[in-house]
C-alpha cells in the first residue's frame, strides 16, 4: 500500500436536504495519512461528513481531491457503527469484497483475521459472532480491500473493551503510517489516543483544525472547551 503523498483538500464542501444544511462551506487542508478523529454533538455532521469523503453521497457543491484528483468509492472503505455481515463464514466474508480471489490474497485475509483475534472462527457462520467480532470482522473486511482512505463511523461503540482495544491496537500499529484514517467517535479519551489530528464539528460547520496536542491543550472556541469538559449543550 502506497500511502498518500499530498494533503487531501477540501474545497467549499456543503450538503443540504429539502433546503436544510447539514453540512456548510467546508475548506480544509489534511494530512494524507495518520489519523484525523472527527468531533462533535450528535446531529453536528460528522458523519455527513464522512458519507461525503467516502462518495456514499453526493456534495451540493465543492469538492474533495487528493494528488490533484477527486477522491471516489473505489479509493475508500467504510465502516458503520452498526456491523453489516454477510450470510456466510467468516473468511467468506472476508473474500466477497474481492474481486479476484488468489492464494496469496486468502493468505492476507486469513492473517487479517489473526490480528483481529478471529483466526479461530474462520469456518464459524458469520452471523453467530459477537457484536465485537462482527465489527473487527468489518474493520479486515475493508482494510483488505486495500483503500486509500479508511472511514470508521463510531466503529467501537456499544462493544466489549477486549474488542474496542483490538481495534484501537491495530489502527495505531498496523494501518495508521500506510493510509489515511477518518474516525468519528464521541469518547474523548479514545481521540486522545488514536488523534493525530481533530476536526472539530458543530451544528454543520467545522469550526477547529489542528493538531491533537494543540487542540486538547488549547480548543480556540468555546463550543470545543464546552464539548472536551463534558458541557456539549
Amino acid at each position: 500500500m502506497t500511502s498518500l503523498d499530498s494533503q487531501i483538500t477540501i474545497r467549499d464542501l456543503s450538503f443540504n436536504i429539502e433546503g436544510k444544511s447539514l453540512l456548510s462551506d467546508t475548506n480544509l487542508s489534511l494530512h494524507g495519512e495518520g489519523i484525523t478523529v472527527l468531533l462533535g454533538a450528535n446531529g453536528a455532521g460528522k458523519t455527513i461528513f464522512l458519507k461525503l469523503l467516502a462518495g456514499l453521497l453526493t456534495p451540493c457543491s465543492g469538492s474533495i481531491t487528493s494528488n490533484k484528483r477527486n477522491l471516489s468509492i473505489k479509493t475508500s472503505a467504510f465502516v458503520s457503527q452498526e456491523p453489516v455481515i454477510l450470510r456466510r463464514t467468516v473468511l467468506k466474508n472476508m473474500l466477497f469484497v474481492l474481486e479476484r480471489i488468489t492464494s496469496e490474497k486468502v493468505t492476507f485475509a486469513k492473517e487479517l483475521l489473526k490480528l483481529m483475534g478471529l483466526n479461530k472462527k474462520e469456518h464459524q457462520n458469520a452471523l453467530t459472532l459477537s457484536a465485537g467480532e462482527k465489527q473487527r470482522l468489518c474493520l479486515a473486511r475493508a482494510i483488505i480491500t486495500n483503500p486509500e482512505i479508511l472511514l470508521l463511523d463510531e466503529p467501537t461503540a456499544n462493544i466489549e473493551p477486549n474488542s474496542t482495544t483490538l481495534i484501537e491496537k491495530y489502527l495505531i500499529q498496523k494501518v495508521r503510517s500506510s493510509r489515511k484514517i477518518f474516525f468519528v467517535t464521541h469518547d474523548i479519551n479514545q481521540a486522545r489516543r488514536l488523534a493525530d489530528e481533530i476536526v472539530f464539528i458543530h451544528t454543520g460547520r467545522v469550526i477547529e483544525h489542528s493538531s491533537a496536542e494543540n487542540f486538547f491543550k488549547n480548543p480556540k472556541t468555546k463550543e470545543a472547551r464546552k464539548y472536551i469538559s463534558g458541557k456539549i449543550n
